[in-house]
């Protein structure tokens, strides 16, 4: 089977020790999102109005060292003053297989996301061809602004859709950093998944948007291998969206319920309520597809 993992973050450096566990798992490529975790958002340029300009250091050099093994993603800026030549650099890069926004980070950049203020990200990514993930932290019905203005585009669902589980909402709400931010999210995390999760698989009635199957334990308080309480939900996205619009991430290196990378890769490809089928895509098909990554 060929399998793509479509999250990682690396950096600095680790590229050798990657390749060795992906061989060891026999997974044959991963999309890196370049993130470092001891320095949240680095690397990055801090621009004269406060926007920032994401670089890919170890994720380009991995890219050409291991051929066929590694692409990248790039985060962008809304703000940035430069977005179409920071866009058009992304579309001609060799490794580049997507753009990558996070509004659900903040309340702000949410208020920022309804207001348009990502419009023209959405319209340059739709005329460079290049997909773009986006991480709305439960507010996928959020998308339909984009999704009706720029009908070609192809949007990515991050992290299943959801809000911050139990253990992901005290690091947003200290990201966030607002007197009222801990107990904001506290109530974010609390909704009931059935309800948070039924706005994500509104979504699949949009064609041009697939879902990031990543976080899965956490988002439904599912820890523990084989994540046996994630199933139904995984059963429900695959039955909206199709198999061909659902891929799987482990996002290892920010992991937060303690599943081993081979734990999380095999919690899907052992699944018993999947076809063969629908794992192969779901694993590495869907996104060789959607990211127009040949094998």
């Amino acid at each position: 089977m060929d399998i793509v993992d479509s999250q990682v973050h690396l950096g600095p450096g680790g590229a050798a020790e990657m390749v060795a566990a992906l061989d060891a798992l026999g997974i044959a490529a991963a999309l890196i999102d370049e993130y470092w975790m001891g320095t949240p958002g680095e690397p990055f340029y801090r621009l004269a109005n406060g926007a920032t300009r994401t670089t890919s250091p170890t994720a380009e050099l991995a890219a050409w060292t291991y051929p066929g093994r590694f692409s990248y993603l790039v985060r962008v800026d809304p703000r940035d003053p430069e977005l179409p030549a920071v866009i058009r650099l992304a579309r001609d890069a060799a490794h580049v297989r997507a753009l990558r926004v996070s509004p659900g980070m903040t309340r702000a950049d949410l208020a920022d996301f309804v207001g348009g203020v990502y419009d023209a990200m959405f319209g340059l990514a739709s005329d460079a061809g290049l997909p773009v993930f986006v991480h709305l932290a439960g507010q996928t019905q959020l998308l339909e602004r984009g999704v009706r203005a720029f009908p070609d585009i192809r949007i990515v669902i991050c992290h299943c859709g959801m809000p911050p589980g139990r253990q992901l909402w005290p690091i947003i709400a200290q990201m966030e950093g607002r007197p009222d931010s801990e107990a904001h999210w506290r109530q974010v995390a609390e909704e009931p998944h059935e309800q948070a999760f039924s706005r994500v698989l509104q979504a699949a009635d949009w064609p041009q948007v697939a879902l990031k199957w990543a976080h899965a334990p956490v988002s439904f308080d599912a820890a523990g291998y084989p994540n046996l309480a994630a199933r139904p939900y995984l059963r429900a996205a695959i039955d909206a969206f199709g198999a061909d619009r659902v891929m799987w991430a482990s996002d290892i290196s920010a992991n937060q319920t303690g599943e081993t990378w081979a734990e999380l890769l095999f919690a899907i490809a052992g699944n018993p309520e999947l076809t063969q089928t629908e794992r192969a895509a779901v694993l590495g098909g869907t996104a060789r597809r959607w990211l127009d990554w040949p094998a």
